[in-house]
């Protein structure tokens, strides 16, 4: 039996692990009971080559998941909220060439909240978001 779910994981969260960033050590102890929506690993798996990492999109992918993480699929219950926070980001910004949600924020967030699980990423943004769920950046 799994341990029970306690975090959701943004991609860059992910990501900081994958390629040893700052913040790494705090989501490589909270791969055992988080999870990762299935679009925020994709992202991963695709980015982390681009930016140097050596493993196959499958190979990491199967390494990430024996370390404990889960793959939550994106439903169409989450596709409304992610489509709402992003264009609340987008009408909030401070200009037109603003921060705003990326399509990945959104759905991450849109999980997190159907799953009423905090998250982790590294967007500051995030903090000033109405969000439904605790915010926690893994980056200090």
């Amino acid at each position: 039996m799994s341990a029970p779910r306690r975090v959701v994981l943004d991609a860059s969260a992910l990501l900081a692990w994958v390629l040893n960033e700052r913040g790494a050590h705090t989501i490589g102890k909270l791969l055992p009971v988080a999870v990762i929506p299935a679009p925020n690993l994709v992202e991963v798996l695709y980015r982390a080559p681009e930016r140097g990492h050596r493993m196959t999109a499958s190979r990491l992918q199967e390494h990430a998941l024996a370390m404990g993480l889960t793959v939550e699929p994106f439903t169409a219950r989450d596709v409304a909220r992610a489509a709402e926070l992003i264009a609340y980001s987008r009408a909030n910004r401070r200009d037109a060439q603003g921060d705003c949600l990326s399509l990945g924020d959104g759905v991450g967030l849109a999980v997190a909240e159907r799953l009423e699980l905090p998250i982790t990423g590294g967007d500051q943004l995030w903090a000033a978001l109405p969000l439904n769920v605790q915010f926690m950046p893994f980056r200090r």
